[in-house]
């Protein structure tokens, strides 16, 4: 007997290069094994990778139990709605479930698009589950818990559902459904690497993170023994070097780590592991021997969150970290022989073009300490739904928008915000840019293997830390290419 057949689409993000910024698609991966346990089959359409996959819904649509699409806000609900409005009209009455960060921190707006059928609301790999069984069955969707949909223009919602416990098994994904060598890549210091999750949430309070209002402050872990097996399974199937740890805060539970170090000793799994820290850990909890224990086990990348050079603006974002500790950390990393990567931002409500400097200019010094030291560019602020920063956000006269649709514009790429004048907009989008190849360290190694693409990448960073020492982010040409890049992507 033939089994219900699943779709699920990962949406384009509008930066995705394959074997450079495509990474796994684990918000969709995860759903596979429970879905197949359950005796669906289903099918994965990755639009960041598969050109044709307008024509791969069309074939697979009609068949379809239904059809579910995975978006956080900005660009990735745009193709979104460009998926389902294929899928609808291929298949009019194969229901579209949307789920993800965006669907579940704005759920009735969602719902009410009429390319939404029903959303899932926070972790999937139980509700999707019923929701199958539900549909094949015909059954009752106010039955299944985690659900929001509308009918009769009346919203209706059905019980939260309570958050997964056991992650061992639900973070190792079914690599089987996905071309493994499609998403490789070399972002842990240009070595051979897959991403995965080894926990989810984060248990500080950050006022801009979606972790605020979509985890509540919660923080949930494998096993120590279940993240060893996992990367055992990784260098024994796939031959990686690297693993792109992707928690949002890997590094919470001190003695969680050091079991995981002490498992990879045990098992001699050499393999060199990036994942997120806080500044705080580093500078004020961890020792010199504990850092050189991490290193000896292989971990020699850490992503720290650094997100600004000024003092006040930290304190206001609920970072909970200092200018200081931040310098600390990165003086401590160097010492241990640990490569870090700091992440910054800018166009936060009452932050000033003097803050933006220090961030800058703290974004140098951190470089010029460290040989080991790298940053990601001055990402820009955007209202995230849900988190106490867009409250703020809102009482300085932004004006989320008023559907589903118009949330697709919302761009991390463009700065539109009512505390910040058009001119020092268009600086910052400038900057954003350029500071892309400030560290002379990052563009070489995710395009690792192109060595044209390394040279001038290293030889264009010279140029770029010039500009941001002087602050002179005119005369730009290049970046007319990157933003026609990105319109292209879009």
């Amino acid at each position: 007997m033939k089994r219900p057949l699943v779709v699920l689409v990962y949406t384009r993000t509008g930066w995705d290069i394959k074997n450079v910024t495509s990474l796994l698609p684990l918000s969709v991966l995860y759903l596979v094994r429970p879905l197949k346990q359950a005796g669906f089959d289903v099918a994965l359409v990755d639009q960041r990778l598969d050109r044709d996959w307008p024509r791969t819904l069309q074939r697979l649509a009609p068949d379809a139990l239904f059809v579910g699409v995975s978006a956080m806000t900005g660009a990735q609900i745009g193709w979104g709605l460009r998926a389902a409005a294929i899928v609808r009209q291929a298949a009019p009455l194969t229901p579209l479930v949307w789920g993800g960060i965006h669907p579940t921190l704005v759920p009735g707006q969602t719902a009410a698009h009429p390319l939404v059928d029903v959303v899932v609301r926070g972790e999937g790999e139980q509700t999707v589950v019923e929701l199958a069984h539900t549909i094949a069955e015909r059954g009752d969707l106010r039955r299944v818990a985690g659900l929001s949909f509308e009918r009769d223009g009346k919203l209706s919602e059905t019980p939260d559902r309570a958050q997964l416990e056991n992650l061992d098994e639900a973070l190792v994904p079914d690599y089987d459904a996905v071309a493994i060598e499609d998403y490789v890549t070399t972002q842990t210091l240009g070595l051979r690497d897959l991403a995965i999750t080894t926990s989810r949430g984060c248990p500080h309070h950050c006022r801009y993170c979606y972790n605020l209002p979509y985890n509540q402050r919660r923080w949930r872990a494998q096993s120590a023994d279940a993240v060893v097996e996992h990367i055992r399974l990784l260098i024994a199937r796939f031959g990686v070097q690297g693993v792109l740890i992707k928690d949002d805060n890997f590094y919470a539970d001190r003695r969680r780590v050091e079991a995981i170090a002490e498992g990879l000793r045990r098992a001699d799994l050499r393999v060199t592991i990036r994942g997120e820290c806080r500044a705080d850990y580093i500078a004020r909890c961890w020792d010199e021997s504990f850092l050189s224990f991490l290193y000896g086990s292989g971990f020699r990348e850490m992503t720290v969150g650094a997100e600004s050079g000024d003092d006040a603006i930290l304190s206001r974002l609920g970072k909970e970290i200092t200018v200081a500790d931040i310098r600390e950390a990165n003086q401590r990393l160097r010492r241990a022989g640990i490569a870090v990567k700091f992440t910054f931002m800018t166009g936060f409500p009452d932050e000033d073009l003097a803050a933006v400097r220090r961030t800058i200019d703290l974004m140098l010094e951190l470089t010029d300490a460290n040989p080991l030291a790298r940053v990601t560019p001055l990402h820009l602020y955007a209202p995230y739904p849900g988190t106490p920063l867009f409250e703020t956000a809102v009482t300085r006269g932004y004006r989320p928008p008023a559907d589903l649709a118009a949330w697709a514009d919302v761009s991390f790429h463009n700065l539109d915000l009512p505390w910040i004048d058009p001119a020092t907009s268009r600086r910052l989008e400038r900057a954003s840019v350029a500071t892309y190849f400030l560290d002379r360290q990052t563009v070489a190694e995710y395009f690792t293997g192109r060595p044209l693409v390394q040279t001038a990448a290293r030889l264009y960073s010279q140029v770029i830390r010039w500009r941001c020492r002087h602050m002179f982010f005119r005369l730009m040409p290049e970046t007319s290419l990157i933003n026609w890049y990105r319109q292209r992507a879009r």
